[in-house]
């Protein structure tokens, strides 16, 4: 009977009277479903985490190493089970599932508190992955929504491993805020799996071990872990958050002993077991190499035609799609295409060089987003390719993909890392050097004058190291319209790039320093007040505004590392007297320097500024010293010169 009074009520409605009641019976339904224990556990969890919409109330992962009945291939079975819960009203979720060539995902469910089916959006497909132009990457999206606080979606996926040295490591952390987070690895007696704990101090977790039937099985807990972290100029996760490396080395099957990864020797012989199947047809390249190279005389200049033709002429695409993740292209494939990834440019540029008559060798090694070095045989060691040349007792590292980059440089990202050289059966380990800062080195020269009530300039920066590549990068992608704009933007820091006029800039070559000169009217930086002239000679206030959060938790990663140096001059005018300069500023660390100062020499005022970033990563412990000290430089450049006008 109530079925029918509400069936011939809603006839007599008009629609927006309809949505209003559908609405307000879906709210009572919902409410019917949420639970008071959920609803308060739901508000304390938003006390502990305001910035959240959403937490897991718990996220356990299992990880079963298994043979498939009928197969001698180990696989990993991984099954995810976790319980979240809405903290606020309106709350849409979105649970992720990854997966790639090399696994897939077997089953999936997602539920209501009740155990019923929870409605949502699914998704599966390709993913874009930071840089990559194109990957095996894939992801099945479930998207579903929870309107009131306290509601709670339970979602169990199982996934599989075919082989399991594509299982590298396992995070803590979850997209939202966890309450309990729990990861169990089941190992049977019969493989040898090794687990190596990464970044665990300064989190609680607790670990135990239990053996049943044959399979020892690791637990790792812990309780109340905010979410990944979302912060910006992070150096790779790997450097801070908690994760194990999983470490498969064997196993035994028909006792016979089946190895998967136990040394960085069987690292070194799968990956040469992919490069040993190239076929690079050097005849389709010898008349590049014999074009390339004429009319050179010394090693030096062909080995650096060779790498300055790749740079110039082989597009980098990242590129990551199966085995093609690890094997690179063949070397005439590259060429034809005009395109490659990190290993098809360094097997291009190696192929090039072996035809010129160098020992040219592929060099595996891994970027500064990446922690480890090669004594952990694992695929999660290394995430690019170079090429290696010996000549004469000098041993070149050169890199393609890194546009611009001079011949002897090593770019920021792999220096001070361990690289893998290729030797025949055997393979080389060496450490790559770091960059000194005075390969670092930007100068910059500024001449002012006051004339009519106003203070005009000149200027001229210099570029080394880093930033020059950068800059070449980018003007190169750039029109000849835009350029003026770019160089006015660079070179006025924090300023209004308005002021400055670029008169000219150097040829850009790869080898000589960049030099921009350039004109400035800095407006708003000369005002007079009846006989008081008051004078900021600094246009650009570097890194004034770069004061760190201190609810950060991360590590903050600069773009490089700075070697900056400014000096300043201005003629006092006549009749003018220097009544006040800013107190200068020292300021020395381990990992920086701040040294700014004015000084008067005859009738010249003098400004020099000297900032050094020693290293491109600043832990968190520096994080109250670092912004002690942005607060003296920001006191420093708000401070002017006065010149006072006399009779």
């Amino acid at each position: 009977m109530v079925f029918y009074i509400f069936k011939a009520l809603l006839a007599t409605m008009r629609p927006p009277l309809l949505i209003i009641l559908m609405l307000c019976i879906g709210q009572v339904i919902y409410a019917q479903s949420v639970h008071e224990n959920d609803v308060k556990r739901a508000k304390e969890l938003k006390r502990q985490f305001p910035k959240d919409e959403i937490a897991a109330l718990q996220y356990i992962s299992n990880y079963y190493f298994e043979l498939p009945k009928g197969s001698q291939q180990l696989t990993v079975r991984q099954h995810e089970f976790s319980e979240v819960i809405a903290l606020q009203s309106n709350t849409s979720f979105v649970m992720r599932s990854y997966f790639n060539d090399n696994s897939a995902i077997e089953s999936y469910s997602l539920r209501q508190n009740n155990g019923k089916s929870l409605q949502h959006d699914k998704y599966c497909g390709h993913y874009a992955q930071g840089e990559i132009f194109y990957s095996d990457a894939q992801l099945c999206a479930y998207r579903f929504s929870l309107p009131l606080p306290g509601q709670v979606a339970r979602y169990e996926a199982t996934k599989r491993y075919y082989d399991p040295k594509y299982l590298t490591h396992v995070f803590f952390h979850y997209e939202s805020p966890v309450e309990q987070r729990e990861i169990r690895i089941h190992v049977p007696e019969w493989a040898t799996v090794e687990l190596l704990e990464m970044n665990f101090d300064g989190y609680t977790i607790d670990k135990s071990t239990s053996s049943e039937n044959g399979i020892k099985t690791f637990t790792y807990k812990i309780r109340s872990l905010e979410g990944f972290p979302k912060d910006e100029h992070i150096p790779g996760h790997l450097h801070f958050i908690p994760h194990i490396l999983i470490l498969t080395k064997k196993y035994d099957y028909n006792n016979n002993s089946i190895t998967v990864l136990s040394s960085t020797g069987d690292l070194y012989a799968w990956y040469t077991s992919l490069t040993g199947q190239l076929n690079n047809k050097r005849s389709e390249l010898e008349p590049l190499v014999k074009e390339i190279t004429k009319d050179l005389k010394t090693d030096e200049e062909k080995i650096k035609a060779i790498y300055y033709w790749v740079q110039d002429n082989i597009k980098y695409i990242a590129f990551e799609d199966g085995i093609a993740g690890f094997k690179p292209a063949e070397a005439h494939d590259v060429y034809y295409k005009r395109y490659g990834d990190c290993k098809g440019m360094a097997n291009l540029v190696k192929e090039l060089l072996q035809i010129a008559g160098y020992d040219a060798r592929l060099t595996w090694v891994g970027t500064d987003r990446i922690p480890y070095s090669y004594s952990i045989p694992s695929l999660a060691v290394d995430n690019h390719m170079i090429c290696s040349v010996f000549n004469k007792g000098k041993h070149y590292l050169l890199d393609p993909t890194e546009s611009f980059s001079s011949f002897g440089a090593i770019s920021e990202r792999i220096q001070g890392k361990q690289v893998m050289i290729e030797d025949g059966k055997n393979f080389i380990i060496k450490d790559i050097p770091y960059m000194t800062l005075d390969q670092y080195t930007q100068e910059s020269y500024w001449v002012y004058t006051v004339s009519e009530n106003e203070m005009t300039g000149k200027g001229k920066s210099i570029f080394n190291g880093e930033n020059k590549k950068f800059i070449l990068g980018a003007i190169n992608q750039i029109k000849n319209e835009d350029k003026n704009r770019f160089f006015r933007k660079l070179l006025a820091g924090t300023g209004n790039p308005d002021f400055l006029a670029i008169r000219e800039h150097s040829v850009f070559d790869r080898e000589q320093p960049l030099q921009v000169s350039f004109n400035v009217s800095p407006r708003n930086q000369y005002n007079k007040f009846n006989k008081e002239i008051y004078i900021d000679l600094d246009f650009s206030d570097d890194f004034k505004n770069l004061s760190l959060e201190k609810t950060r938790k991360v590590p903050y990663k600069f773009s490089s590392k700075v070697n900056q140096k400014t000096t300043a001059e201005l003629i006092i005018p006549d009749k003018h007297k220097l009544t006040h300069i800013p107190n200068p500023v020292t300021i020395k660390s381990e990992h920086y320097e701040f040294e700014l100062k004015y000084q008067v020499k005859d009738n010249k005022l003098i400004y020099s500024k000297l900032i050094k970033i020693n290293n491109n990563v600043l832990p968190v412990a520096a994080f109250e010293s670092w912004n002690n000290a942005i607060d003296q430089l920001k006191k420093f450049y708000d401070d002017q010169v006065i010149l006072t006008e006399h009779d």
